[in-house]
């Protein structure tokens, strides 16, 4: 009979990092989980992107079964892209399968859970909440309760920018770690539960933003360390609490290392010709500038002089907001002013995505269906051979074909080019549209970003001690369903990580397989999406819009 089991996400948690620090004697949490369990890394999505991975997670499908290939999605009839949530996501989550089998979840702070949906159990979500959401939890009275223990709970850590106190900030994320421990403890007393997860984003932003300052060996103070030391104690406040026969999982949905340079795919694309802007004298008049360095980037240093000043008042909560604050709007290019009648591709994405602007599929496309084998394929190449003029290296080899890269029913949304960087010191930035005049650059607003590889730690009592294993992020789902000794979907692309297993457990608990109809799954969602705005601002602090 299994026991239940509790699941700790560390955003953006670095295996190797982690992995040195227990060597060094600084994670006792986590060294002690190691050794009693099974621990390695865990690769993410291609992308390696937040949306994705952690809808993949949930799901144990690949993008192109639950439709969510990164922090955006492509309105009908429209060029704007919106922020994927939880409405996105065309696959069963975990939480739904396990509530089918009646299997009492919560669920606390889990990126892509907003709106937060009927379950067996409890939700409360995580990244891009709104803050004045009418629906915050599941059920609704359920963010009473936090917030009776947790009164300045937040649904995701403050974002950082320059003019703001790191120790003071990187102090406000040590409270958000306490918030969501002593509601994580509260819900392990208070509720009945077979599957519990808690969710910490903190890791992911100190890496975002502090890298820079965890690379210099002369700094007296590592923000990053200090939030990963954090999370251990937090590891070890909530195995507190858990039985003998429950299973501890610890896991990430990608991992992390420095930024030094920006490719601006679009500003690519328009270098090469396939992004045309109209012709009419508002879109000279910006071009003009644009193309003499005055853009949206070039306003980072006065958002980072007033930020100070601005905050308080409320005119500005981060750097960003300066550049693509409405008043300034008049003077930057932006996709308003391209010629969609006469452009060939465009992205929309973070890392590396490029969609083509096809006649039939997009709102005013100009390229015909046949021909996209050919100019996808010219692109694709034009890719392959581009530098970085900082280093002289090719920016990437691994370029995808998405409809071919992907497979499902959503396969046909992909971005028709999926690239990652050979080196991810340099990453796309697509999300921003004409951020720059420059192709490439030095980053200025993050100094870490992901990478493909995340960490996978697990302990209890059918894992097998000290033993290294080899997964991804794809397999943890079908995992926890196998642990809790439920049959796994076929649906599923993931496999369960049998390697992490005592044998004894595999002999006793054998796969079983089980389907979406047998388990009437087959939800359909409502897709609407409120507070797309407040979404749209919230990546933008985090740095993944402009």
């Amino acid at each position: 009979m299994s026991g239940r089991t509790f699941v700790i996400g560390i955003d953006g948690g670095d295996f190797s990092l982690v992995n040195k620090w227990i060597k060094e004697g600084k994670l006792p949490n986590l060294e002690k989980i190691k050794k009693a369990g099974s621990s390695g890394k865990l690769r993410s999505t291609i992308p390696p992107i937040t949306g994705a991975a952690w809808s993949t997670f949930q799901t144990g499908t690949n993008p192109g079964k639950h439709g969510a290939f990164n922090w955006f999605k492509r309105k009908e009839g429209e060029y704007r892209a919106s922020p994927v949530t939880y409405n996105d996501i065309a696959e069963p989550t975990l939480w739904q399968i396990l509530s089918k089998q009646d299997k009492k979840v919560g669920i606390i702070g889990v990126p892509v859970t907003y709106p937060p949906e009927k379950i067996n159990g409890f939700l409360v979500p995580g990244l891009l909440t709104p803050k004045e959401a009418k629906n915050q939890s599941y059920p609704k009275d359920i963010i009473d309760e936090v917030r009776e223990i947790a009164p300045d709970y937040k649904f995701s850590p403050k974002e950082w920018t320059r003019g703001y106190d790191p120790k003071e900030w990187v102090e406000e994320m040590h409270d958000d770690i306490d918030d969501k421990v002593n509601v994580a403890r509260h819900f392990m007393d208070t509720k009945e539960w077979d599957m519990m997860m808690v969710h910490f984003m903190e890791t992911d932003q100190v890496q975002h933003f502090m890298w820079n300052y965890h690379e210099d060996e002369n700094h007296e103070w590592d923000p990053v360390f200090d939030i990963y030391k954090k999370a251990d104690e937090a590891i070890g406040k909530i195995s507190e609490k858990l039985n003998e026969d429950d299973t501890l999982l610890i896991m990430s949905d990608h991992g992390f290392g420095p930024l030094r340079y920006d490719f601006h795919i679009d500003t690519w694309l328009l270098r090469e010709g396939y992004i045309k802007f109209r012709d009419n004298p508002a879109t000279k008049f910006k071009k003009f500038f644009f193309n003499r360095g005055v853009n949206k980037e070039s306003l980072y240093p006065i958002g980072e002089y007033l930020y100070p000043v601005a905050n308080k008042i409320n005119f500005i909560n981060n750097v960003l907001d300066v550049a693509s604050n409405p008043l300034f709007e008049w003077l930057f290019l932006s996709s308003q002013n391209v010629d969609w009648e006469n452009t060939v591709a465009y992205s929309h994405s973070e890392i590396g995505h490029i969609y083509l602007n096809v006649k039939g599929r997009e709102p005013r496309g100009c390229v015909e269906p046949e021909d996209v084998p050919e100019v996808r394929q010219e692109i694709i190449e034009k890719l392959r051979n581009l530098e970085n003029p900082f280093t002289g290296k090719k920016i990437t080899s691994q370029v995808y074909e998405g409809d071919k890269y992907y497979h499902g029913d959503k396969a046909h949304l992909a971005p028709d080019i999926i690239f990652l960087p050979d080196d991810m010191e340099i990453i796309g930035k697509g999300a921003y549209e004409f951020l720059t005049h420059k192709t490439v650059n030095k980053s200025r607003f993050q100094t870490g970003h992901h990478r493909m590889d995340g960490l996978f730690f697990a302990a209890g009592p059918h894992v097998q001690e000290n033993n290294d294993v080899d997964a991804g992020i794809i397999d943890l789902a079908p995992t926890i369903l196998y642990d809790l000794g439920l049959p796994v979907l076929d649906s599923m692309d993931g496999d369960v990580i049998a390697t992490a297993f005592k044998h004894e457990y595999k002999m006793e608990q054998k796969l079983e397989m089980t389907s979406k109809d047998e388990l009437d799954l087959n939800i359909k969602k409502d897709g609407n999406d409120d507070d797309d705005e407040e979404m749209r601002e919230r990546l933008k602090g985090l740095g993944y819009v402009s």
